[in-house]
């Protein structure tokens, strides 16, 4: 298959006002220009590599999916998320995706982007998705601690709203790590920086057992993404 356009080279900017799912419409279209269609998106896809660690704890996930619940919160679509959750044999383990909703014409030359929802209340998301209100959909629901693990600036706001009985596991070096070192004292919950996802198995154990989070597994002094347990 021919190489996929850069959107900024062919005049796209996401930073000029438009929305997030109004700007991969454009490059689906640019795609389809270029001859990029739905057998060598799928290809490319199945070419990604799971970040380090992760196939260790989606495994951990399996062996104690009856004590889990897990959601994919992500700014993505439905149907990368499900090509990458077939092609690494994990779509099982997941619950619920919430995401925007994306689908191909007839021809399979070109993927439509809808908005996952229009957000016209939180100043702090974007306008097609508030990942606070997906975890806030699932807050009467009866567990012991809430685990988020986020990458994106999109990931603060769910992420400030979470308790001191819940955890997140901000990916290092990322944009949410970045925030957060900077929002320690609006933080309720504890903060684990991850490089490695495989270094949070231990903690998700005792989390299982019924351990309490001491400092040893809690707030990171310095901390450096579609998934939530």
């Amino acid at each position: 298959p021919r190489e996929a356009p850069r959107g900024r080279s062919s005049g796209i900017n996401a930073e000029y006002g438009i929305g997030w799912t109004e700007y991969m419409r454009l490059i689906f279209l640019e795609f389809q220009k270029a001859g990029v269609g739905r057998d060598a998106m799928s290809a490319s896809l199945r070419e990604m590599k799971l970040t380090p660690g992760m196939e260790g704890l989606w495994e951990f996930i399996r062996q104690n999916k009856r004590k889990l619940k897990v959601l994919i919160a992500s700014d993505s679509n439905t149907w990368f998320i499900e090509v990458l959750l077939s092609h690494f044999q994990i779509r099982d383990l997941v619950d619920e995706i919430h995401t925007n909703p994306a689908s191909w014409n007839d021809t399979n030359t070109l993927l439509h982007v809808e908005r996952y929802a229009n957000n016209t209340t939180c100043k702090r998301c974007p306008v097609n998705m508030c990942k606070s209100a997906i975890t806030q959909l699932h807050g009467e629901d009866t567990y012991a601690s809430l685990v988020y693990l986020g990458d994106g600036s999109n990931d603060l706001c769910p992420v400030l709203k979470l308790t001191s009985g819940d955890l997140v596991c901000p990916r290092a070096k990322y944009r949410l790590a970045r925030l957060l070192s900077t929002k320690k004292d609006e933080m309720m919950c504890n903060i684990v920086p991850w490089s490695d996802a495989g270094t949070l198995v231990p903690l998700l154990e005792r989390l299982l057992e019924g351990g309490r989070m001491g400092m040893g597994m809690g707030r990171s002094s310095s901390p450096e993404d579609d998934f939530m347990t």
